[in-house]
């Protein structure tokens, strides 16, 4: 004879689509599209074609210099690159998605600062260089221009943690071999080239 089991009870599996309250209210769980990664968008010197720059960010919608600037260069934030997270504040998308630029194949920015002449005085650039041309697709601000900062050594525009990005300097993988937006591109740097 054999001894009787106990009844086993099975739990119905859940239906995914009913809105189970603990799962909904738990700001720990998210959904698969909040974990997604953001895509990565690769960027090219516009005159060698050398890569320079993988972003999680969209190139055209980045805000631009305003006047007295005048190069209407794209400002792009850069990651920080200290291990306080007290001191990092990172940026994120509206899925909760941190955003990412890196510089990729740029020279060192030049050691010695360019100065520009604008309307309201001058400002000292830190030229950033095409690694296989050296023609200059951007720049960082030098840290004069960001009193209390002094300390940063990360490379020019301590305080703001940018680079600003000259317009049709760079051109996006996706679109190298559309001559028609490239035309486009040239249209937009010819003004002040």
């Amino acid at each position: 004879m054999s001894e009787p089991h106990p009844p086993t009870t099975e739990t119905p599996p859940q239906n995914p689509d009913s809105n189970n309250e603990s799962t909904l209210n738990d700001p720990n769980l998210t959904t698969n599209e909040e974990k997604k990664p953001l895509p990565i968008k690769t960027h090219h010197c516009r005159f060698c074609n050398h890569l320079l720059l993988a972003t999680t960010r969209s190139l055209p919608s980045l805000p631009r210099r305003k006047d007295p600037a005048r190069d209407a260069a794209l400002i792009l934030p850069l990651p920080k690159s200290t291990t306080n997270d007290d001191d990092v504040e990172e940026e994120t998308n509206a899925r909760g998605v941190k955003h990412y630029s890196i510089l990729l194949s740029t020279s060192i920015p030049d050691r010695k600062a360019t100065l520009v002449r604008r309307e309201d005085g001058f400002e000292k650039r830190l030229l950033l260089r095409c690694g296989r041309c050296r023609v200059v697709v951007g720049y960082f601000l030098d840290d004069v221009h960001f009193p209390g900062h002094a300390d940063d050594t990360n490379g020019g525009g301590g305080g703001a943690k940018v680079v600003y990005l000259l317009p049709g300097g760079l051109i996006e993988t996706g679109i190298m071999g559309d001559e028609d937006k490239v035309k486009l591109m040239d249209q937009e740097w010819s003004g002040w080239a």
